[in-house]
């Protein structure tokens, strides 16, 4: 979302190009050398039809000699070897800086992606940003590598035409300028159809590719509630729209070639005709007259590139007012000027009437405080959906509280470097991201130096590094998309040794043990505090075998906390958390005999 009145304008229409015009600064020596070899090609095409009306005249007066027409046909030879030449040129000329242009705008808006906060993405889909960032980038390539060569080249060789048509005939000129006004007027309309039509295709494709993707991921649920007919359908469906929608476009599009090929028709009756009488009553020589036509059919390409220009630079446009609406929207998420403290492993984390809310409609935490000792394991427990995971979130500043605020040794997180801050801690979510690389590169990825050693270590403290021998590459596994070649249970212990690999001083826990058993989960939990027993760890979770044994506990309901201390002096003080401990043994006995909560 664009957040400024100033911002939004750079969106608009022809202006969002502004966004290239560093690009093109930058690549100013191809594109010289690219538009002066363009218009060596237009100048050089231009002296044929000369040489064509001197043939022509020669052979009506009688002046042709067979050495002659050599020489003219050497001539045509020698300029058709040049025009090859340049037009090798240009192309390379133009197009590289074009290639050029996409590489790095696709780094920028990838730099840019990652640098903005959690609502961006609540915002916008993962199928949007991938087609903003393939197709639409597409679209704006071929707008400044093509779009600028037709506008030059129609402009050039337009205007150039134009002058050796008057110098041939100032009067014929005028005639075939008469169907110009209607061009003009004809441009003017269809454009602002291809623009607005333009738009909705680039939307619509946004649509199907985030389909696809959730298809594609969600392959498994999809098959085992058999569900492939249902997402064809719905493939089926938006593809179908983004069918009309194109074919939409194609028709306004297609209006614009019909009728430059009606003018330029019009124009050559015109020039037939008035040309004809003139070469009759001698006004022009029958060379002149040939050369003229030459010079209609030259300028046609010249009307026909306006509308295919035009048609380019509009869906250009479109689509670069989408990738700027991302290049412009900022983080919610600001940093501050100082750098946290350096002694992290003794600070003290505070939340203190912290209140916050997605939506604006319901607060998610309200008036919730609690504090965390260097060193120690902190629990926060409750009821599903009581917003546990949210003051995770807060803790790590993926998000900001709308009231109250979070303090790091007495000082408010909001002042500390964002970067600096959020490099004080690790964390393992309840769905583990696994990236689509080897379980080296898996674990190593958050170390300074991810040695094998190292990964083997803390894949030791996770109980999987015998499990990762067995595996037929070791280390080199390659894990798939998403980790699909490891168990659920594999994934969490992963990402477990990835967070313990960043040897930072906090070690932020939501639920990570769900796909593992509670003896290996406690055996976990107690080499990870023998191995780091400076770690400060700061967990959530479901599994009382697991919280127990946690320095001191906090218990929340409804988005604020209800009572704290440790396992026993709950069990004596609160009458909630034996009724949370209750709730929570009596699911996990109706887990264990699979069936369902009969409650």
């Amino acid at each position: 979302m664009v957040r400024n009145t100033s911002a939004r304008k750079k969106l608009d229409g022809l202006r969002s190009f502004r966004t290239l015009f560093p690009y093109l600064k930058d690549f100013k020596g191809w594109l010289f050398l690219g538009i002066f070899s363009l218009v060596v090609v237009d100048f050089l095409q231009l002296c044929i039809p000369l040489i064509i009306k001197w043939v022509v005249d020669d052979l009506t007066e009688g002046r042709a000699t067979a050495r002659g027409l050599l020489t003219y046909a050497g001539w045509i030879i020698l300029l058709s070897l040049g025009i090859g030449a340049f037009r090798y040129l240009w192309r390379l000329s133009l197009m590289t800086p074009t290639r050029r242009i996409e590489e790095d705008l696709r780094n920028r808006m990838y730099r840019h992606i990652l640098s903005l906060s959690e609502d961006f993405f609540m915002r916008m889909s993962s199928g949007d940003i991938m087609a903003r960032m393939v197709n639409d980038l597409n679209v704006v390539r071929m707008a400044v590598g093509f779009g600028m060569v037709g506008m030059i080249d129609a402009f050039v060789m337009g205007a150039a035409t134009l002058v050796f048509m008057i110098w041939l005939s100032c009067s014929l000129t005028l005639y075939v300028l008469i169907p110009m006004p209607l061009l003009v007027m004809a441009t003017a309309l269809i454009s602002r159809k291809i623009h607005r039509r333009a738009q909705e295709v680039q939307r619509q494709f946004s649509v199907l590719t985030e389909t696809v993707r959730e298809g594609i991921s969600g392959i498994r649920v999809i098959r085992a509630y058999r569900a492939e007919g249902l997402q064809g359908q719905k493939v089926e469906r938006e593809g179908k729209d983004l069918l009309e929608k194109n074919l939409a476009l194609a028709k306004v599009r297609g209006v614009f070639f019909p009728v430059l090929m009606l003018l330029v028709n019009l124009s050559m009756v015109i020039v037939l005709y008035f040309g004809g009488r003139d070469t009759i009553l001698a006004r022009i020589s029958p060379g002149d007259f040939v050369a003229f036509t030459n010079y209609l059919m030259l300028l046609t390409w010249p009307m026909m590139a306006m509308g295919w220009v035009i048609s380019l630079i509009q869906r250009g446009a479109a689509s670069l007012m989408r990738i700027n609406e991302l290049l412009y929207s900022q983080p919610s998420i600001l940093s501050g000027g100082e750098i946290p403290p350096a002694k992290t492993r003794e600070a003290v984390i505070r939340v203190k009437d912290v209140s916050f809310s997605y939506d604006q409609r319901q607060e998610v935490l309200r008036d919730c405080s609690l504090f965390v000792e260097p060193g120690r394991m902190t629990a926060i427990v409750g009821e599903i959906g009581c917003g546990k995971t949210t003051l995770l979130l807060l803790l790590l500043r993926l998000f900001d509280p709308q009231k109250g605020a979070i303090y790091l040794n007495g000082q408010d997180v909001r002042t500390f470097d964002l970067s600096g801050y959020r490099r004080l801690f690790s964390y393992v979510s309840q769905e583990p991201i696994i990236f689509s690389e080897t379980i080296l590169q898996n674990v190593a990825m958050g170390a300074e130096k991810g040695s094998e050693a190292m990964v083997e270590e803390v894949l030791e403290v996770v109980q999987l590094r015998d499990e990762v021998k067995d595996f037929s590459g070791g280390l080199k596994t390659m894990v798939g998309e998403r980790g699909v070649t490891l168990s659920g249970g594999q994934r969490q212990r992963l990402a477990l040794a990835r967070a313990l690999a960043s040897r930072r001083p906090f070690l932020v826990l939501d639920s990570p043990f769900s796909s593992v058993d509670v003896a290996t989960e406690q055996g976990i939990l107690t080499a990870v505090r023998a191995r780091y027993p400076d770690l400060t760890i700061i967990m959530s979770s479901q599994r009382v075998a697991t919280f127990m044994k946690a320095d001191r506990i906090f218990m929340m309901s409804q988005g604020k906390i209800c009572a704290s201390g440790s396992h026993e002096g709950l069990l004596k003080q609160s009458e909630a958390y034996r009724e949370l401990i209750q709730e929570i043994s009596f699911q996990q006995v109706f887990k264990r005999r699979g069936q369902p909560d009969a409650r």
